[in-house]
């Protein structure tokens, strides 16, 4: 009998022991890359260490894209294995590969061109840029080759302590997760991860802009004046106050109201204005309604002041002041948030009010639970600018947000408000159903009887001063309260509005339904057909008028940003969209079935026009062109500058920004320095301490003109600021003109400056006046002896 030989059959077929050693290397290559981009910068002059936080960061993140790589990856190398044996381990080497490589090329243009690249790569195709994939991309793809290579044998052995951890995948899955709040810049990003992340969200992106014009939403600016037969304008320029009263929503307002008797001063107001009985907020959160409010501007993705980009445009703030109009922001909070600061900057608003601007004298909010105090209330406020407004500086634009009415709502007297809520609920004209929401709601309805205290005694205070008899006041919310339930989807937008003047020819109401888009064109459209204002021949409101012959006008177009990065709703007519929803809107704003499909398919059509639009104006600067901005432009910085900046700035924790900036300052490194601070102020621009240390090293550089310009600006902001004061006093001792320190005694004395650091800076200036006086007078002496 033939003998046979049963030859076993050897499984060669990898497992996650042979996989975790490609992942390692790719890990490794990943760091290597990393300290090439470092060194490179290093040495080409643009970081000052190859080593700092922005190379953790960058580690940190080569970290997450490790593992959302190697989390698909191994989905994929487990099956082809187990079709093939090797085939799952080769294309898992060969994608890694790939990857590396990707990175490895994109970190060669990056620090080329310091330019991080995303769906703009489909578009190097210049002289200058092609030479990018000629030498540097046969040296990367070599490069990449070599450390994948050497760097799989040496992390082979890693996988018994890999191996005692949690399964794999779910190690993955939370490094990646781990990453994913972490601060990015172009320095410290995956550079691949950006730009899948950009092609990914272009190509997913099908409401993009398409159209033929670079300014879609310029137009000439020929709106008509409809407002101005409301009112008995004089020769001259009428001052204008806009007051928004945080959360004010329309329950509070108007003869319809359900909740009128918590606002009776503003609801006897509005008997004596020109009311509107259908508006709406174009925003469901206070800080996106201002510059609504002042620009009629389009929302981008969070609020138009949170843009990141710089972006051209015209608003109330800037045409005013451009036609003689003294300027000013009112706002008991830190106007840093939301980036007002920013706004307001670049608007070069005459005089700002925030939290950093009241003295002693003013009582700040109660603290909330985690012992932060919103800033100072309303009525705190209203005194201030009463305190602080010069009656000579006429014509006058002031703009005031409250922020009483506003979660957590401490209220001043809190214990009184709430105990009038208490025996206003026994009234039998609230249902049953509304003195529960109202018991259950107790602070929040308080916070409304406060609120509409302050401003009624705001308006009779300006009622002693001359110019009142020439003023517009306009009082609107920023949006329904969330606090309390909404009747309907619409609800959450629904607020008041009126101009109350003694310039009205009579008390009216208004049926059109407008928003607060429309505010802008039509105080400006007012003015300019009575007064003949330098107006730019072109705007690019998002609004038109507010008032109309009828209640819907079959053009009008509201949009409804209900919260950040979220625009789900939309007015087109009488018809609503909300939130994939459609409704008809009878005369009072009731929402009622959708019976018309070609209003509804219009009505889609144009909102979906209005969100590419949206994006693509506020993300390319194309709201209008740079030639008819009023705004000041931003700052620009280099590349290079930027690299540096990202390297020692990375996350956005300014203080600690100025912090480097002093260091520097300290250190003699007065270029760096001054970058640093100009970039902290490019972000918030009311970094009081930032703006000191500027001026205080353009005069330890002898730059006493820039220093002096610097300083006064400072105590011109913060008049309540020391340090201010110190920094000019030092700038003058230094440059030789002590003559200048005694202008400053009566600024000092009227703010309440009683620092002895100041007495003593005062008393070296006059000090040194006498010794030179004396001097002087020594030398004409001695000349006249002889």
């Amino acid at each position: 009998m033939q003998a046979t030989n049963d030859i076993p059959q050897v499984d060669d077929r990898k497992t996650l022991k042979d996989f975790i050693p490609l992942v390692l290397a790719f890990f490794s290559g990943l760091i290597i890359l990393s300290i090439y981009q470092n060194l490179r910068l290093y040495f080409s002059g643009v970081l000052d260490s190859f080593l700092n936080k922005s190379f953790l960061l960058l580690v940190l993140h080569h970290t997450g894209f490790t593992a959302i790589v190697a989390l698909f990856l191994s989905f994929l190398f487990n099956y082809l294995e187990n079709r093939k044996s090797n085939l799952g381990f080769k294309t898992a080497r060969s994608l890694l590969l790939i990857f590396l490589a990707i990175e490895g090329l994109l970190i060669a243009y990056y620090v080329q061109n310091y330019e991080i690249l995303g769906v703009g790569i489909f578009g190097i195709s210049d002289s200058e840029n092609i030479r990018f994939f000629m030498l540097p991309i046969v040296l990367m793809l070599l490069l990449t080759a070599l450390i994948f290579h050497y760097t799989q044998k040496v992390t082979a052995s890693f996988y018994q302590l890999i191996s005692r951890m949690y399964p794999f995948t779910i190690i993955l899955f939370s490094l990646f997760l781990a990453t994913l709040n972490s601060d990015k810049k172009p320095i410290n990003e995956n550079k691949t991860q950006h730009l899948l992340q950009s092609v990914a969200t272009n190509l997913f992106d099908f409401n993009t802009y398409n159209g033929a014009l670079e300014y879609p939403l310029l137009r000439l600016n020929k709106q008509k004046d409809l407002l101005g037969a409301y009112f008995n304008l004089g020769t001259e320029k009428p001052n204008i106050v806009i007051l928004v009263v945080e959360g004010f929503g329309a329950d509070f307002v108007g003869d319809d109201a359900k909740f009128k008797q918590f606002a009776p001063r503003l609801n006897a107001l509005s008997k004596q204005s020109l009311f509107w009985k259908n508006f709406v907020s174009n925003t469901g959160t206070g800080f996106a309604s201002f510059p609504m409010i002042m620009g009629s501007l389009p929302f981008g993705e969070n609020g138009f002041s949170n843009i990141e980009s710089y972006t051209n445009r015209n608003t109330l703030f800037s045409i005013l002041k451009q036609n003689g109009y003294t300027t000013s922001f009112n706002y008991g909070g830190n106007s840093a948030l939301n980036r007002f600061d920013r706004f307001l900057d670049e608007e070069r608003v005459d005089f700002i009010i925030d939290k950093n601007a009241f003295g002693n004298e003013f009582q700040l909010q109660d603290k909330d639970a985690a012992g932060i105090s919103l800033g100072y209330p309303d009525d705190q406020l209203f005194k201030k600018w009463h305190a602080q407004t010069a009656i000579e500086a006429l014509p006058r634009f002031d703009v005031f947000l409250t922020l009483s009415s506003k979660n957590p709502f401490l209220i001043p007297d809190k214990e009184k408000h709430e105990a009038q809520v208490d025996s206003m609920v026994l009234k039998p004209s609230i249902s049953a159903g509304n003195k529960r929401l109202i018991n259950n709601h107790k602070e929040v309805f308080a916070s409304i009887l406060y609120a509409d205290g302050a401003v009624s005694k705001f308006i009779e205070d300006y009622k002693k001063r001359p110019e009142y008899h020439n003023t517009l006041f306009i009082i609107t919310g920023s949006h329904h309260l969330t606090d309390l339930p909404n009747e309907n989807e619409l609800g959450r937008y629904q607020v008041p509005f009126m101009i109350y003047s003694t310039l009205l020819k009579t008390p009216s109401a208004i049926r059109t339904l407008a928003s607060h888009a429309d505010i802008a064109p039509s105080l400006i459209t007012l003015l300019d057909a009575k007064y003949g204002l330098k107006t730019p021949q072109k705007v690019a409101w998002l609004g038109n008028s507010l008032v109309a012959s009828q209640t819907f006008i079959k053009t009008k177009q509201i949009p409804l940003m209900r919260d950040i990065n979220n625009i789900p709703d939309f007015i087109n007519g009488n018809t609503f969209l909300s939130a994939g929803d459609v409704y008809q809107m009878d005369e009072n704003l009731n929402l009622l079935e959708n019976t018309n499909e070609i209003e509804t398919a219009l009505a889609e059509d144009n909102f979906r026009h209005f969100k590419a639009i949206n994006a693509y104006v506020t993300s390319n600067n194309k709201l209008i062109p740079e030639s008819i901005s009023l705004v000041s432009s931003h700052v620009n910085f280099s590349k290079t500058d930027m690299i540096w900046v990202e390297s020692v700035f990375n996350g956005k924790d300014v203080d600690n920004a100025y912090s480097t900036a002093r260091r520097l300052a300290f250190d003699k490194d007065f270029e760096r320095s001054l970058l640093l601070s100009k970039y902290i102020l490019s972000q918030t621009p009311r970094h009081a301490d930032t703006e000191i240390l500027m001026g205080r090293v353009y005069s330890w550089q002898k730059d006493y003109k820039s220093s002096e310009e610097v300083l006064k600006e400072v105590i011109r902001k913060y008049p309540k600021y020391a340090d201010g004061y110190a920094a000019l006093l030092d700038t003058y001792h230094w440059a030789g003109t002590p003559e200048k320190a005694l202008d400053l005694i009566k600024i000092l004395h009227r703010n309440e400056i009683n620092a002895t650091e100041i007495a003593e800076k005062i008393k070296r200036a006059k000090k040194h006046i006498l010794k030179e006086t004396a001097l002087h007078t020594h030398t004409n002496e001695t000349h006249d002896a002889k």
